[in-house]
């Protein structure tokens, strides 16, 4: 489905962040992403007229990456009832940046995170029936959220195993973003958990997240894809081996997951449900609500989860037409959800 700039912004103000008249908005953006943040800001002021937009580009923030937050965003994140972050990331800024602000967000606002977001994003993700998106992630999270292990396998490689703690919640994101301090990622269509153990190899031939997702934009992870052993271990599940083609991102990567302890733990299983989705388009805030398989090193959203320990650093890692089994029975067969599971 794909539609324009104008009707992703509207769906991302009405239907997901249900703006009300008495709400107070907040909008973040950069350079790059300052007219989808101006399309959000006008479909936001046709139902309220209490909107404030931020460029953090501007030279008075000090230049990016950003060290700190501005005390005047901070001010403004407070004042807040619905906030939205639609600003690239830059090296450093998940602990400076982006890290604090929805820390500060979940306090009192509801909150729409859409790092990287771009107009193809706005006209293909956004712009989709997201009570169906809501209905197949239900379907999904009822099905899984007492499993125990979960199997998943790749055409590329990968081939790894999940034991799952029931003290360590699965969360549904659907895209419904409609209680006080809720928030999502938009587009949105995931359920996701942080495992308990993880076991095998990770083929990484489809996007890659964080900051290292621009840089290496132009890189074919098909052709150069990350190739990742992972063992668990007494206080874990950590990276113990990686390949990769490229040398100049297996350098990036092996700095990043090395820049502090938990950095290189697996912190995260996710599953995508956006089943609108036709292609994987090298940006992992769409590409991770794709119907496949998606694994994170770093923080477990340990606020969301429950589980108990933290990172500053979190990187997410797509693989391509994954197969899935959830306590030995099938549910994903080369990228396509069985029917029966997901109605």
């Amino acid at each position: 489905m794909e539609c324009s700039l104008e009707e992703g912004a509207r769906v991302a103000v009405q239907k997901c962040m249900k703006v009300g008249p008495d709400d107070r908005v907040l909008i973040v953006a950069d350079e790059p992403s300052k007219k989808i943040g101006m399309a959000i800001r006008k479909e936001s002021l046709e139902i309220t007229d209490k909107v404030r937009f931020f460029n953090i580009d501007r030279p008075t923030y000090g230049g990016r990456p950003l060290k700190h937050m501005p005390s005047s965003l901070k001010d403004a994140i407070l004042n807040s009832t619905v906030t939205f972050f639609v600003a690239g990331a830059q090296e450093g800024e998940l602990e400076t940046l982006r890290g604090p602000f929805l820390q500060l967000c979940v306090q009192s606002a509801r909150h729409a995170h859409m790092v990287q977001v771009n107009e193809k994003i706005m006209e293909t993700g956004m712009c989709v029936d997201y009570d169906k998106v809501k209905e197949v992630t239900d379907r999904l999270y009822n099905y899984i959220l007492n499993a125990k292990e979960i199997k998943v396998t790749s055409p590329a490689g990968s081939n790894f195993t999940v034991t799952l703690d029931s003290s360590i919640k699965w969360i549904p994101c659907s895209g419904i973003v409609d209680k006080r301090g809720h928030w999502d990622n938009l587009p949105s269509g995931e359920v996701f958990t942080a495992p308990k153990t993880f076991e095998g190899r990770i083929v990484v031939d489809g996007t890659i997240g964080d900051w290292l997702e621009e840089k290496y934009a132009d890189v074919d992870l098909q052709e150069f894809p990350l190739i990742i052993d992972v063992e668990h271990e007494i206080g874990g599940s950590f990276l113990s081996k990686v390949e990769c083609g490229h040398s100049e991102l297996l350098a990036d990567f092996m700095s990043y997951v090395e820049a502090e302890p938990n950095a290189s733990r697996i912190g995260e299983l996710g599953l995508g449900t956006n089943i609108f989705l036709e292609e994987i388009i090298g940006n992992i805030l769409q590409d991770e609500k794709f119907p496949t398989v998606h694994v994170a090193f770093g923080d477990p959203y340990h606020e969301k989860t429950g589980a108990t320990w933290i990172s500053d650093y979190h990187i997410d890692l797509l693989m391509r037409k994954c197969s899935i089994w959830v306590d030995g029975k099938q549910i994903m067969e080369n990228g396509q959800y069985i029917p029966e599971i997901i109605g």
